[in-house]
């Protein structure tokens, strides 16, 4: 369960909130962090996801102790990113809420994992971190895409691990190895740490290419909230690893790069708020890292592989009869 703690919102003011932001992965580390941050503020309805109905109950409870005015504005949804029907149902149920909610101007997609190696499976049969990372990602935005009129931001979670160099992972993750899509979309033997890079490289990927594809008011954007030691990103590796990333690495926390998830939420929910000091349009299509614009990897302007990684994931994924696509899409 949530343990109340001084960091939980005071009670916001009485305001009609405006605009809706979907968080996914709300549940705990960076997104559980944005999911009270936004909370203070009385303009914003939020619809969250959680992974399991257990961990959705437990974010419920803690929105219930937010106070009866915050709760009214906020809805959660379970969203198991290893399965395709559970994203499906999800994005159907996103759906039906915006029906009475306030426009939806905000899209942060920030559940993900990483896992020991690259043969585990997911429910549909593909590699668990590229299935979780980028396909289920890349599925529900296109469930909600005749939901996105301008101006919405859609934020993509990234990572330092893509630039595969000593200064952005501490020689801490390898980094990535790029392959056909199709390839990495499925299991095989390998190490956890580089299919969670290269999935961090197909995110980059992914957000310039929403970026080519969609509408000028769609922001497309690819946040780095820094490595940021302590949350549950390694609940997958081995326990002395757990153990040295949650109550060890912390104290890197002063060094370049490194972050928290109080300190990156508050410069997330900026950044979608267009309040912070990277200007919401300016940075379509960047890649921010964390209060600061800053170029991703050379390798990551690769628009041969943009186009290959998104023409492979409808390949891979539908759309299906069923789903409402935007015409742009």
């Amino acid at each position: 369960m949530y343990a109340m703690s001084a960091s939980e919102p005071a009670a916001a003011p009485p305001v009609d909130p405006s605009a809706t932001v979907l968080i996914t992965g709300a549940g705990s580390g960076l997104g559980n962090r944005l999911l009270t941050t936004v909370a203070g503020d009385g303009r914003w309805a939020v619809i969250a996801t959680a992974r399991t109905p257990e961990r959705a109950e437990e974010l419920r409870e803690q929105i219930e102790r937010f106070g009866p005015v915050v709760a009214a504005r906020m809805r959660v949804v379970v969203c198991d990113q290893e399965s395709l029907v559970s994203v499906r149902a999800a994005g159907r149920e996103i759906l039906r809420l915006l029906d009475g909610l306030p426009p939806l101007r905000s899209i942060v997609l920030n559940a993900g994992a990483q896992f020991m190696s690259t043969n585990e499976t997911s429910v549909d049969g593909f590699e668990k971190t590229f299935a979780v990372n980028v396909i289920a990602s890349h599925v529900l935005v296109r469930l909600l895409s005749e939901r996105l009129t301008a101006p919405v931001s859609v934020v993509q979670i990234g990572s330092g691990t893509h630039y595969g160099d000593l200064k952005h992972s501490f020689g801490l993750i390898p980094g990535p190895r790029w392959d056909d899509p199709h390839a990495l979309a499925m299991p095989r033997e390998g190490d956890g740490g580089v299919g969670y890079s290269t999935s961090k490289l197909a995110v980059v990927y992914w957000t310039h290419h929403l970026a080519r594809r969609a509408p000028s008011g769609i922001i497309p954007i690819c946040f780095d909230p820094g490595m940021m030691p302590g949350t549950g990103l390694a609940r997958e590796r081995s326990a002395f690893q757990r153990f040295g990333w949650r109550y060890l690495m912390p104290v890197m926390r002063s060094l370049p790069g490194v972050s928290g998830p109080r300190r990156s939420a508050r410069y997330l929910f900026e950044l979608i708020n267009d309040g912070g000091p990277v200007p919401l349009s300016q940075a379509r299509g960047g890649y921010v890292l964390v209060d600061r614009s800053e170029y991703s990897s050379s390798e990551s302007y690769d628009t041969v592989r943009e186009r290959s990684l998104a023409h492979a994931l409808d390949e891979m994924t539908g759309p299906n009869d069923e789903e409402q696509v935007a015409s742009w899409w």
